[in-house]
């Protein structure tokens, strides 16, 4: 296909530089030639950053406009309206709106504590998003029911058709992760089955008319919680680093039709650190630059509230016994949130063993948040 706009052919360019593959998972969804192929590429992608676009999805697009269209009529409504869908209570309810600079994701992080200055002060600013959050609809998960607003109309069945559609994507996804660690496709099914995963949408707006916190940026640096994340992105500006101290960027090839995916920190611990969790962060539009206004749509895939979660067998060898305990899977998630609003010390949800020489955490935790 033909591309006339030059800022088009810059995202291609960028994409074929980025450390970040675009894997086609066509051939694995349909069983077709080359889905051996596809399972090591998303290996290799796991193992070596943790983070991989895919396209050939399956994932339709009146799907994807529909939640996209009432979406961006939500966050456009009055700042009072939107209000009214804030939690009364988190740990009753961790789902609803939260305003602009409500959120600030490297609080949790030991990268922004310990890096230079610059990075210490954007730790203390609020993240320049606004948001909006489920969770599941089945009872059986354990979680409270979907809270929806009045406007606008036709916003929950929106929702509800991209979440369930967005979860068959990580159900596939799930399927070649275990093929690639050498297990049986069907390994992970049994976890899920009463899932708590949760669709979040971020509207960053355009920053033209904002005055700007110094160090503030659109999405501070952090890893995710769970097992993967499938993000559908509006625009360019995610990044990603290896590193998690002094980290080098690098950014996330933009692609219309794709999903950005990447593993959250239960996948790195369940597969005893051989596929990484990798840190990213959504920076601010470069002075030269107008972005604009940018939406994005993320799922997080988790387990099963009850899931117990101990090193894959395939990911233990004598010369590398298991690094971590088992862990329930709700606790494992609110050690990541505590952690991540400074009621837990840093990094508490991947300790390791005991047989490491690490104290182990004393924080309660529970097991009714995302």
């Amino acid at each position: 296909m033909a591309l006339a706009d030059p800022s088009h052919r810059r995202k291609e360019i960028e994409a074929m530089d980025s450390i970040v593959p675009i894997i086609n998972i066509a051939p694995f969804l349909s069983g077709a030639e080359g889905s051996d192929e596809v399972v090591a590429e998303i290996g290799r992608a796991c193992e070596e950053i943790g983070f991989f676009v895919v396209v050939g999805h399956g994932i339709t697009k009146d799907v994807i406009d529909a939640v996209w269209s009432k979406t961006l009529d939500f966050f456009d409504l009055p700042l009072e309206a939107k209000e009214a869908m804030i939690t009364d209570n988190e740990a009753t309810y961790p789902y609803g709106y939260s305003p602009l600079g409500g959120e600030t994701l490297s609080r949790g992080k030991q990268v922004d504590l310990a890096a230079k200055k610059a990075d210490t002060v954007q730790a203390s600013a609020g993240d320049l998003k606004e948001m909006f959050s489920i969770g599941p609809s089945n009872p059986a998960a354990g979680m409270p029911a979907r809270r929806w607003p009045q406007h606008p109309p036709g916003f929950d069945s929106a929702w509800e058709a991209y979440y369930e559609n967005a979860n068959g994507l990580a159900q596939n996804l799930l399927r070649a992760f275990a093929s690639a660690l050498g297990l049986e496709a069907s390994w992970f099914e049994g976890k899920s089955a009463r899932h708590i995963s949760a669709l979040r949408a971020n509207n960053y707006p355009d920053q033209k008319d904002l005055v700007i916190q110094e160090g503030s940026i659109r999405c501070s640096a952090h890893t995710d919680y769970g097992t993967l994340t499938i993000l559908k992105s509006g625009g360019p500006g995610l990044q990603v680093s290896k590193d998690r101290e002094n980290p080098v960027w690098h950014d996330v090839p933009f692609v219309e039709d794709g999903f950005v995916i990447n593993l959250g920190d239960l996948m790195r611990r369940w597969t005893n650190d051989r596929w990484s969790s990798t840190l990213h962060r959504v920076v601010n539009p470069p002075p030269n630059e107008a972005w604009g206004r940018r939406m994005a749509l993320a799922f997080f895939h988790n387990l099963d509230k009850d899931a117990i979660v101990e090193t894959l067998p395939s990911c233990l060898s004598e010369a590398r016994p298991a690094l971590y305990d088992p862990i329930v899977a709700g606790d494992f998630l609110m050690l990541k949130h505590l952690a991540s609003i400074g009621k837990a010390e840093e990094d508490a949800h991947l300790r390791r063993r005991v047989t490491d020489q690490v104290a182990t955490s004393t924080v309660p935790v529970a097991v009714n948040a995302q």
